[in-house]
């Protein structure tokens, strides 16, 4: 078992402009799968990681930063890092860093995310329960209130409740499945949209709240025209940060 936990991570030469911890990250999810790491197997330290990849302590840092919020490692403070999730599990997306970086691969998930969203908004608004509804209000007081704090962590879980929300109110499991899937990826995205953006949260956060209104309102046009608005807004944040990284 030693043996595995020490497979060589090797360094590839990216073909377009990548930041260092994003290509670190994907290195270390190689590793996990190479070494057939299984959830709760214990990792390298960020000091051993980094010398396997040959890159800086720091890089690597932020790429475990990376790959925690896209549900793949965990830190326990005092005792490590930790696979949280596997790579290979079929139905489960790979938190792959390269995704959020190709255009080509950002433009056609958020053209995905945005055509499986306003589906779920349409059905949900239509079948939309007072429960449901009472549910969706309380997960956007924590929305806000999070928003207010800037605390984009706790931000991620309740935006990652209220899009889930929407999709269980439609009470269709395969647009259940796709919406959870489309989250997984999406924190790893929003992660990077978020860090350093001021007001960012706080406008997501209205944003959520006109689609509830609409949808409280039973104004399933509006509300699913809310939804696009709101999903093409998230793309616009990510563009806009990485125009800002690329220029500095």
């Amino acid at each position: 078992m030693k043996s595995r936990t020490r497979a060589t991570l090797e360094e590839g030469t990216p073909s377009t402009y990548r930041p260092q911890y994003e290509i670190a990250a994907e290195k270390i999810v190689e590793f996990i799968s190479k070494a057939e790491l299984r959830p709760g197997a214990r990792l390298p330290t960020e000091q051993r990681l980094g010398e396997q990849l040959g890159m800086s302590r720091g890089i690597v840092r932020e790429a475990i930063k990376s790959l925690a919020a896209g549900g793949l490692v965990t830190v326990r403070k005092g005792a490590g890092l930790y696979v949280a999730g596997d790579p290979r599990l079929p139905g489960r997306p790979i938190a792959h860093p390269s995704m959020t970086v190709d255009p080509e691969q950002i433009q056609a998930f958020f053209d995905f995310r945005c055509m499986q969203e306003m589906l779920a908004t349409r059905l949900a608004t239509e079948q939309m329960t007072l429960v449901a509804l009472r549910d969706l209000e309380k997960i956007l007081l924590a929305n806000r209130r999070h928003a207010e704090a800037e605390d984009w962590s706790l931000f991620l879980e309740s935006d990652d409740s209220f899009h889930s929300a929407i999709a269980q109110a439609t009470h269709n499991p395969f647009l259940i499945e796709t919406i959870a899937n489309i989250l997984h990826i999406q924190r790893w995205i929003l992660r990077i949209i978020t860090d350093g953006t001021p007001g960012s949260l706080l406008n997501l956060a209205a944003q959520h709240e006109a689609i509830f209104q609409a949808m409280k309102s039973g104004e399933t046009e509006e509300a699913v025209q809310l939804m696009k608005k709101h999903i093409e807004t998230v793309l616009a944040f990510y563009r806009q940060e990485v125009r800002r990284r690329l220029m500095s």
